[in-house]
């Protein structure tokens, strides 16, 4: 028992550390970076579903539940129908306010 004992400290002892090496490190994290550039160019993004004027969140009923229970949808106010984007303001004769 007490030889196992000694052979457990005598391996714990023996485990190597590398240098820190900032150059290594440096180059493995500019690869790194690299690789996920040229990885994100080449993933094409997802195409919007087709719209078909229905409020994806209510699927055009203007209310969420089960029929028993509903609650307006607050995505479309209850109209069933798409909601307009809130990032993109009407703007037909070119002088918007901010």
């Amino acid at each position: 028992m007490r030889f196992l004992v000694a052979i457990v400290i005598v391996m714990a002892g023996c485990v190597a550390t590398l240098p820190g090496d900032g150059g290594i490190t440096a180059d493995l994290a500019a690869e790194t970076a690299r690789m996920v550039v040229r990885m994100r160019a080449e993933i094409a993004p997802t195409p919007a579903p087709p719209s078909d004027g229905k409020c994806q969140n209510c699927d055009g009923l203007g209310y969420v539940g089960d029929g028993r229970i509903k609650i307006t949808c607050t995505a479309c106010g209850g109209t069933g129908r798409e909601p307009k984007s809130v990032l993109v303001r009407p703007c037909p004769d070119g002088k918007c306010k901010p």
